[in-house]
């Protein structure tokens, strides 16, 4: 099965002119989906200052201060991917797979967009570059983690790993490549809207054609584009260098139709744990739980 099914599905939400006004604009696309408009004309230029020398540079890389901070803005960062990726609404009414990949890829989109910010960087992109590579080294350790989470044996966890960075690299390469696309005319809008399209289908509903509904795909397109706005434009310079997010709303899932507009059928809730309470993992990825409120932790789910 190729990614045409995704674009056929897209098509016949055309020929209904039911897609027509999201493909007409981007902006158009974030309202439908229930997301507040950004004003992309409110954002200042970017800010450059001189390139460092030789000797600057080695003090922000081997300066105690300065590891410190970049581990810390890192860990920040990741933190609040994984913090977005984690809300039960994606694999409740949103309907992304609770299985390991799906679950992956909801907390490599979000990684990415903060990795994107990152490049994006002319004020100071040489720390920038070693935030980053903090900013993976702290995504492949929670990998790690997660993949010990799923019972299988210790000399297995590196293979694993490995192949997990693989598809995880695709997606980052596959979304690269969908916002590489401009937005000048219209043709291009409906370019990138079906290569985020793909992005979707491919990564985060993993191909299944049961799950590839194009109202449900469109509205995971018009979240991406919504973040991809507010991390690279909106989000302010002084909050992003400390590692502070402020991600925004999530899709509006309700009301759902299938390509005959009938609604979609609720799948059944994920089981909750109280309210504050948190799963962790242990490095060996055995879960344990947090209560947040009192800031204890148990190994048995309360």
């Amino acid at each position: 099965m190729s990614r045409q099914l995704v674009k056929t599905l897209i098509r016949q939400q055309c020929s209904r002119g039911s897609l027509m006004p999201i493909m007409s604009t981007s902006i158009d696309c974030l309202q439908r989906a229930g997301f507040a408009t950004l004003d992309q004309s409110s954002s200042s230029p970017p800010k450059t200052r001189p390139t460092k020398g030789f000797l600057q540079r080695a003090w922000d890389q081997y300066s105690i201060t300065k590891q410190q901070h970049r581990i810390m803005v890192g860990e920040r960062l990741f933190r609040a991917a994984q913090r977005q990726a984690m809300i039960p609404t994606w694999y409740n009414e949103g309907r992304i797979g609770r299985d390991f990949r799906p679950r992956h890829a909801i907390l490599t989109l979000h990684v990415w967009l903060l990795q994107k910010r990152l490049v994006a960087d002319e004020v100071d992109p040489h720390t920038s570059l070693m935030i980053q590579e903090e900013l993976f080294d702290m995504f492949w350790v929670d990998t790690r983690i997660r993949i010990r989470e799923q019972g299988l044996m210790e000399m297995t966890v590196e293979k694993h790993l490995r192949d997990v960075q693989q598809y995880t690299f695709q997606q980052c390469v596959h979304l690269d490549e969908a916002f590489s696309i401009g937005e000048d005319n219209k043709e291009q809008r409906i370019k990138r809207f079906e290569e985020l399209c793909g992005v979707v289908w491919v990564h985060i509903l993993e191909r299944s054609e049961d799950k590839a509904h194009a109202d449900h795909i469109h509205r995971l397109v018009a979240y991406i584009e919504y973040q991809y706005i507010n991390i690279m434009k909106q989000l302010p310079d002084e909050y992003f260098r400390e590692g502070k997010v402020g991600w925004g709303n999530l899709p509006e899932f309700s009301k759902m139709k299938d390509e005959k507009g009938k609604l979609l059928k609720p799948i059944p809730p994920e089981p909750q744990l109280p309210q504050g309470w948190i799963k962790c993992l242990t490095e060996a990825g055995k879960p344990y739980y947090w209560d947040t409120s009192k800031n204890k932790t148990q190994w048995e789910k309360p």
